[in-house]
């Protein structure tokens, strides 16, 4: 096959079809400006696109909603009607009014100070006061009438050179500057050693205090003894404060565990915030993709893969003690971390973003053996978002292709009714999690005596926490491989919060339910 030089139109069939197809012309694009409206200069590069700064938040907003709405309407459909449609499909416009309110999760990052801006600018969430809105003027309806603010500061247990000042006051003010009537919740890491936790949530968002006796439960466990025996709670601990509390036990945790540690802790106080609210319908986390991509990675070498489709999902649904349903969504889990960070820039909020979490720096620093690669990297976490970010700085697919493997995961675990959850993460355990470490890890030496068959206690009869965890719970509470005799003969157990508390206490309550009928009562003896 040749070009040859046939001029057009007078080529016959037979030397038509044996010349080269000419190449089509492909339009090439001025960089210089935005490709989208096609007249302003061009500022930012997204994806080899280029945007002015209108079209970039117009963008941005556009795959908001993309996200968001599709996953609120999906929540109203049946199972029959969600199985003949897509998620991209059931979008459309804005959701109509919901019946309860919104919780905000806000951190302090570019991304949850860009959730909460976009999401007040646009009037998604109202004042609290039922305002009938007359869209002759252009107003637009609510989608929430009212809207919370909570932030969990971790500033008191980070130490060494990295340590941060609390900035609640800062974004607390920042929020009360929007005049919007939004509730702000401000929490601390150590609260979860608070006895009058709920009360002092009710208090802050204007509710009467109740009696949760049963709630003041607590419980202690040896973190040096590889079955993770349980005492009860230590005298001692009574006369320590909440923030002593949490150091001793980040203190007796591996380096490498106390950010699995401090995220659970932010789940469950996000968690039991959301259950006191009244009226609370969704509860929105800004995880970016990045984000996102981060937490795949890190959660499988943890040994996250069984949760982990739970995890990562954009729509998640819980119960609260008196029964209504509350949605956690993920709105901005196709915006990367990148375009956050360029619409706090744009906005003028660079001053309140801190991005740096430093939980790697929780707990005791410079002892021997803490430090864990680059920079005194000591979790898999860090690591991964060293490795990612770097990574996508030369490969900008990266974050994409790990997101699209992570979309095609499915849990395989049984209905929520027969669910059994793990006390720390509230996840569902995995079967046979103990077994199969015990397959797989060696975390004690073989002795002459014949090991017990009875997992549930350890050798002294006392309950083992380590047969109700799942697989990457049991391996953050699980102590180093290398540990000393000394340490090992010494049992000093540390509070566990009370949250863990209270849900092995209802474990055990489930337990007796299922044994009840097979127990003989004393009379029939």
């Amino acid at each position: 096959m040749s070009c040859g030089d046939i001029p057009d139109g007078l080529a016959t069939e037979e030397q038509g079809e044996a010349l080269m197809p000419r190449r089509v012309k492909v339009q090439r694009f001025d960089k210089s400006k935005c490709q989208k409206c096609r007249t302003s200069k061009s500022m930012y590069i997204i994806r080899n696109v280029t945007y002015c700064k209108s079209c970039f938040e117009s963008s941005l907003f556009t795959r908001l909603q993309r996200t968001l709405h599709p996953a609120m309407r999906s929540t109203t459909l049946t199972p029959s009607e969600m199985k003949n449609k897509s998620l991209a499909s059931i979008g459309g416009n804005r959701p109509l009014p919901q019946d309860g309110s919104v919780l905000i999760g806000l951190s302090g990052g570019s991304s949850s100070i860009a959730l909460t801006d976009i999401l007040v600018s646009k009037e998604y969430i109202g004042k609290g006061d039922k305002r009938v809105v007359d869209r002759t003027k252009g107003e637009k309806q609510p989608v929430w009438n009212k809207g919370y603010i909570i932030h969990v500061d971790f500033s008191d247990v980070i130490e060494g050179s990295n340590k941060e000042e609390d900035r609640s006051g800062v974004l607390k003010n920042w929020i009360e500057d929007k005049e919007h009537g939004l509730g702000w919740i401000g929490l601390k890491g150590q609260d979860v050693y608070d006895v009058n936790l709920r009360n002092k949530i009710r208090r802050i968002i204007g509710i009467p205090e109740l009696d949760d006796g049963e709630e003041k439960e607590s419980l202690a466990i040896d973190l040096k003894n590889p079955d993770l025996p349980l005492f009860p709670d230590a005298p001692s601990s009574s006369s320590s404060t909440p923030l002593d509390r949490l150091r001793s036990i980040l203190s007796t945790l591996p380096a490498a565990s106390r950010p699995s540690f401090l995220s659970s802790i932010l789940d469950s106080l996000t968690t039991t915030t959301s259950q006191i609210i009244p009226d609370l319908s969704h509860v929105l986390l800004a995880e970016t993709s990045t984000r996102q991509a981060q937490r795949l990675i890190s959660g499988t070498a943890l040994g996250k893969g069984y949760t982990l489709p739970l995890d990562l999902s954009v729509i998640h649904k819980s119960s609260a003690p008196n029964g209504r349903d509350i949605i956690r969504l993920k709105p901005t889990k196709d915006i990367s971390l990148k375009e956050v960070t360029i619409y706090t820039h744009l906005k003028g909020l660079n001053g309140l973003v801190r991005n740096a979490r430093n939980w790697d720096n929780a707990g005791p620093q410079n002892r021997k053996g803490d430090s864990r690669g680059k920079g005194n990297t000591r979790s898999l976490e860090s690591l991964t978002e060293q490795f990612i970010a770097s990574l996508a700085v030369t490969h900008p697919a990266t974050v994409s292709t790990i997101n699209r493997t992570g979309d095609k995961l499915r849990f395989t675990g049984e209905k929520k009714e027969s669910q059994v959850e793990c006390p720390v993460c509230q996840l569902p355990v995995d079967p046979n999690a103990l077994e199969w470490k015990s397959r797989t890890a060696l975390t004690s030496l073989p002795t002459k005596a014949l090991p017990s068959k009875d997992i549930s206690t350890d050798g002294e009869g006392r309950e083992s926490l380590a047969t109700m965890l799942c697989y990457a719970c049991l391996t953050t509470f699980t102590p180093p491989t290398v540990v000393s005799k000394a340490s090992r003969t010494e049992v000093v157990p540390v509070q566990l919060p009370y949250w863990v508390g209270g849900n092995v206490r209802d474990r055990r309550r489930e337990m007796k339910e299922e044994v009840k009928e097979f127990l003989i009562d004393q009379d029939d003896e």
